[in-house]
């Protein structure tokens, strides 16, 4: 089966045209002139004596062929045929059901069963061509004049301090999530397997189709027994955890423990090699128990100080980033355990493999982007208006 064709000029022989013209030439002794009055070119037209010179001289008997040096001149010698577009379109409609697809995975799919490599960005053009699009399952959070009045003025703040500054202003993101478990029963840990993803390939009039659907509007509620709470930090040098908790909420007297302990300051100084020594200043929202008076005296003896993030401003706090790869690559750890039927994990086993996912390279790297997109952010929040960033 043909997966591609190559693109050239209609001036240009065919194979057959091309191998007809170097053995009249090498076997025969046949004149160029002779050899354009013989063969024909893609326009089915005699071409002129000096192509068929240049076929001729530059005909490989390796490879039986022409050869085409397409990185010198600027063009790209292979588009898809019919019958990879097929196939590209039939493992999207019946992939996207069970796993999460996107125009990577579906460009590794070609490799494996063609052998061939194409960018995913060509598969991008054919998937809108053929009316699907990279469609969001949420929308951004609006804001009134005064939230967004509040964002602009932490936005402008963060953006009048140069890179070298900010750096040294900010030493950590700290903010805490409740991580999750799947739960036991088939459909539900369905649902809740394919809650965590808020684009998909599709077409707009595929919104309300069966085999689609998977949904968990009820994240936050998850029963104890099933979640994993914690609260950690980020910066340009990596993740590092703080506390992990027994319950879903803590408060200042545990936070203050863990203060005087320097468990907080130790983290700072992990995500901080260069800088040993206070002052730190950590960027956190308004979670009460963090602003406490005995919270605040533990901050004081440790040289540590607060810089508040503006209410209901996820984009804003770079670990929120973070903290969205996490439940993603869980996600797609969990899809892959209900895709080939593995029993879910118990939590002592979820909580390892939750450590593992934090404490590894790629968790860092991750962790060192989020954090350098912090002033991005701000710039996006202040050509916006006070709006959401894209982030």
């Amino acid at each position: 089966m043909t997966s591609l064709v190559e693109r050239v000029s209609r001036q240009s022989l065919s194979f057959h045209q091309q191998r007809k013209a170097y053995l009249l030439r090498e076997v025969h002794g046949w004149s160029f002139e002779d050899i354009a009055a013989e063969v024909v070119n893609l326009d089915g037209q005699r071409p002129v004596w000096g192509t068929v010179r240049n076929i001729v001289n530059s005909f490989s008997e390796k490879k039986g062929c022409r050869p085409y040096h397409y990185k010198k001149s600027g063009r790209k010698p292979w588009k898809l045929t019919p019958d990879v577009q097929k196939f590209v379109l039939k493992k999207l409609l019946g992939n996207r059901s069970t796993q999460v697809v996107t125009s990577t995975s579906l460009a590794e799919d070609v490799a494996k069963s063609y052998g061939i490599v194409v960018e995913a960005s060509c598969l991008r053009k054919l998937l809108k061509k053929k009316g699907y699009k990279w469609l969001p399952r949420s929308q951004k959070r609006k804001y009134n004049r005064e939230e967004r009045e509040a964002r602009l003025r932490f936005a402008k703040a963060a953006v009048r301090l140069s890179k070298k500054a900010l750096r040294e202003k900010l030493s950590m993101s700290l903010d805490g999530v409740v991580l999750s478990m799947p739960p036991s029963k088939e459909t539900e840990r369905f649902n809740y397997c394919w809650g965590g993803f808020t684009h998909m390939w599709r077409k707009s009039s595929e919104a309300n189709t069966p085999v689609l659907a998977g949904a968990n509007g009820y994240d936050k509620q998850v029963p104890l027994a099933r979640a994993i709470p914690l609260w950690g930090g980020i910066s340009v040098d990596g993740f590092r955890a703080v506390l992990w908790h027994s319950k879903k909420k803590t408060d200042h007297e545990e936070w203050c423990k863990i203060v005087r302990a320097g468990k907080l300051t130790e983290a700072i100084r992990q995500l901080n090699p260069k800088r040993r020594s206070g002052p730190w200043t950590i960027l956190c929202d308004n979670e009460s128990f963090l602003r406490h008076k005995s919270s605040m005296r533990a901050y004081a003896a440790k040289h540590v100080y607060l810089w508040g993030v503006p209410p209901r401003s996820p984009d804003l706090s770079p670990i929120e980033m973070f903290w969205s790869w996490a439940r993603r690559q869980l996600r797609l750890r969990d899809l892959a355990d209900l895709k080939k039927k593995r029993a879910p994990l118990g939590k002592t086993a979820y909580t390892v493999r939750l450590k593992t996912l934090l404490r590894g390279q790629k968790a860092q790297r991750v962790a060192g982007q989020c954090a350098g997109k912090f002033r991005s952010s701000c710039l996006e929040v202040i050509k916006n208006k006070g709006a959401a960033a894209s982030n």
